[in-house]
């Protein structure tokens, strides 16, 4: 039951496009891009099908990793080759295993502090480097 309490956590990871949890204590559960719903639904079917605990699909630019968990089945969307793809079957295993708190989104970062004006005007640009203006001279000779 833990992957249904952390569907939250595994949508909003970075990456992940979309989302589904199987399992025997409810309907399916779904988040994310509702385009990939009617995809997900036939990825489970088809993990029913090979008996395997984990399969992963390519599908046009994207990759969908299915993977069970004691009774639950998770089905996770995501952009071929993103970063997340290295820890995501280690993510999926620890939050089947525990239930995590409710997600707390974190706020925007908030904007920077102005710089201060400096007051008076811009100091004169300085003779330019030796190197710049040719009369550079090497140590050794």
């Amino acid at each position: 039951m833990s992957l249904r309490a952390n569907i939250e956590h595994l949508a909003a990871a970075q990456g992940i496009v979309a989302v589904s949890v199987l399992s025997p204590a409810g309907p399916r559960e779904f988040r994310g891009d509702e385009a990939w719903s009617s995809i997900l639904d036939a990825a489970h079917s088809l993990l029913d099908k090979t008996e395997e605990k984990t399969i992963r699909l390519v599908v046009g630019k994207h990759t969908v990793v299915l993977q069970t968990e004691a009774e639950e089945t998770v089905a996770v969307v995501l952009p071929t080759g993103h970063a997340i793809a290295k820890s995501l079957r280690r993510m999926i295993r620890r939050m089947s295993r525990k239930p995590r708190g409710p997600l707390i989104q974190q706020p925007a970062a908030a904007a920077p502090a102005p710089t201060a004006q400096l007051s008076g005007p811009p100091a004169a640009p300085s003779a330019p480097a030796a190197q710049e203006s040719g009369t550079f001279q090497s140590p050794w000779g």
